[in-house]
């Protein structure tokens, strides 16, 4: 190495500027010693008052230095010293202070914290490490451009977008993504409420739709925000709207009941006023008025305003399977894929344990066995099945029962009993718009399950009717879920490849509760729950988004088996449980939209960044 310094040292700020690498803001400290090692990493910028009054320096921003040894290496800005002039001459102000602005012309120092390098000569095919090379005294300084900055971080050019890179409290045009395989190895999000939590993960949706060639996005939806991206945000951003959404529509006994006049209502104005529903004969039409009816009502207390231009109607014998409308909500024109949704006891019970958490561990074991014994053959509906339960919950225990046959405990009975009639109450077996007529009861159309192997786009499971009944919204979350693993499960066992599916799950908390967080949830079905969506989903191409504002409550496997966590403004003890301590400080008084990403994916292990605004109607705004 040639011993010729001066021409090296005055070099370096000339090639800085001839690589286009940023604005040059001084030189590394020659009074201070820059520290690069294990337990020290540290450097010292000097920077006159003049660069420093205009150019500005802020906690958290990146710099770069261009080194005497040839590397440029990117820092974090962790302190800025500002010093009078009499602090530096050692005046003692005994009598008055110093109020001599004059005083103020120092040097500004900036430390900064290394973060990564590469070979100045090779920037464009580097990969960027840790800082491996001494930074020498009298190095230059410089703001690097964007794409020095993105470049240094190592930061993902695809995948599904986050926002922008926020460092020193503004927002860089610099793009952070998180790839489609880290999405495979599952996401948790938290923040406190009004933290911006739910921008964030309808922005993932839209992104991941737009990234991820063919994939299912599958949205559990209790306050109806997913329901809003078909509508335009206030202001243009990157994504468009959507021209179609799926609704997965719970429909329940009691929803039926208390729309049964609004159904014959609609029905009657599509018929035309002289004739009703009662009049249909034909078996076909009449569920297809029903399903019209259903879309309709769907829209209004959806989309204020908006009207149902026409509607497509599929059903097999009286089975209502989807609606298919052309939707005009204030001129934004989308298509609303209505998929009625019920379950059909005689189809489902051997399976009730695993979707339905709320049975113990042994009753789980004896469930079928307990049905059929109680019931025989006569399983046909729910309530044959009660009727029956009834009656044997009338017997004499110390006589032939059941229960004595299996040997149950009282407490496995009264698990059983309080279990079945949980069900019963959830009102999501055996549903149908019937109407009661001098020769009969008259139904008009039944429900049940999609074909969940044609579910694609975004899919909304609209819980918004369930916000209060938390087992009737655990029960349809865990029952679709199942069903979704089942349809990824048959394509893999086919050998095709399966579909990419990404599930966002807010208020993970609700369904995926801690032992001792929610009464009479069975932690086995619960955490098998989430072994098979996390664990087994991978390799079925199934991605998990969970969000909570209450990680105490969320169950640790959860915790466990994400590996990327994304933290919001949050309180510490928030942050500690989701090992995210370090960032307190950044986050506890964080801006709305600001989060950290941590993630193995990325070289510095976490990075800032601000979530985009709104990209579609947002219900908050």
């Amino acid at each position: 190495m040639s011993l010729e310094l001066k021409p090296r040292v005055d070099a370096l700020r000339q090639k800085v500027e001839e690589k286009g690498l940023g604005e040059v803001l001084g030189r590394v400290s020659p009074g201070e010693v820059a520290s690069v090692g294990a337990d020290e990493r540290r450097v010292v910028i000097d920077v006159d008052f003049e660069t420093y009054l205009r150019a500005g320096a802020r906690i958290g921003e990146y710099l770069g230095v261009a080194t005497i040894l040839g590397s440029v290496m990117l820092g974090r800005v962790v302190e800025v010293r500002r010093r009078h002039v009499a602090h530096i001459a050692h005046i003692q102000t005994l009598y008055a202070p110093v109020e001599d602005p004059e005083g103020l012309k120092t040097p500004a120092q900036i430390v900064l914290e290394p973060l990564t390098e590469c070979p100045m000569d090779d920037l464009d095919k580097c990969e960027p490490t840790p800082v491996y090379t001494p930074v020498d005294p009298l190095s230059v300084v410089f703001r690097p451009s964007p794409e020095l900055i993105a470049k240094m971080l190592g930061l993902p050019k695809e995948g599904i977008l986050l926002g922008k890179l926020y460092a020193g409290g503004f927002e860089l045009p610099v793009e952070v993504r998180l790839p489609e395989r880290a999405m495979y190895q599952h996401v948790l999000v938290v923040g406190t409420t009004g933290a911006g939590k739910t921008v964030l993960l309808k922005n993932m949706a839209l992104s991941t739709i737009d990234a991820v060639r063919n994939a299912t996005v599958l949205a559990l939806d209790l306050q109806g925000d997913y329901l809003l991206t078909t509508l335009p945000p206030e202001a243009p951003g990157v994504y468009q709207p959507l021209d179609e959404i799926t609704v997965l529509m719970p429909v329940t006994r009691h929803l039926i009941d208390r729309h049964r006049e609004d159904i014959q209502r609609i029905a009657a104005r599509n018929l035309g006023e002289e004739y009703s529903l009662l009049d249909v004969t034909d078996e076909r039409e009449a569920a297809e008025l029903v399903g019209r009816a259903l879309a309709e009502l769907f829209v209004e207390e959806t989309y204020p305003g908006a009207k149902v231009l026409n509607a497509e109607t599929k059903t097999e014998d009286k089975r209502l399977v989807e609606v298919v409308a052309k939707v005009d909500a204030g001129g934004r024109v989308f298509t609303l894929r209505l998929l009625p949704w019920a379950m059909r006891f005689r189809e489902v019970y051997p399976e009730i344990p695993r979707f339905f958490p709320f049975f113990s561990e042994r009753v789980s074991m004896l469930f079928r066995r307990l049905l059929e014994k109680l019931a025989g053959k006569d399983l046909r509906d729910i309530d044959t099945v009660m009727k029956r339960l009834e009656s044997e919950v009338a017997k004499d225990a110390d006589k032939d029962s059941v229960w004595k046959d299996l040997r149950l405990h009282k407490s496995q009975v009264d698990n059983f009993v309080r279990g079945m009639n949980m069900i019963y109450e959830t009102g999501l077996f055996d549903v149908s718009y019937a109407v009661a007529e001098p020769t009969g009861r008259r139904v008009f159309a039944t429900f049940g399950e999609p074909d969940y192997m044609e579910l694609g786009g975004l899919v909304v499971v609209d819980l918004r009717g369930f916000r209060e009944a938390p087992s009737v919204a655990s029960a349809v979350v865990y029952r679709v879920l199942s069903r979704v693993f089942e349809a990824r499960d048959e394509e893999l066992a086919r050998g095709a490849a399966p579909s990419p599916t990404f599930i966002f799950i807010d208020e993970a908390h609700y369904y995926f509760p801690q032992e001792g967080a929610r009464e009479d949830f069975n932690k086995e079905v619960v955490e098998a729950m989430i072994n098979k969506l996390t664990r087994l989903g991978r390799v079925r191409r199934m991605g998990v988004v969970f969000a909570t504002h209450s990680p105490a409550d969320l169950n640790d496997l959860v915790i466990q088996l994400t590996n990327t966590k994304i933290a919001m403004r949050s309180e510490p003890k928030v942050l500690e449980r989701v090992d995210m301590s370090e960032y307190a400080g950044e986050l506890a008084y964080a801006q709305s939209g600001v989060a950290v990403a941590k993630s193995f994916i990325y070289r510095t292990h976490a990075v800032t960044f601000k979530t985009l605004p709104p990209q579609t109607r947002h219900r908050g705004l």
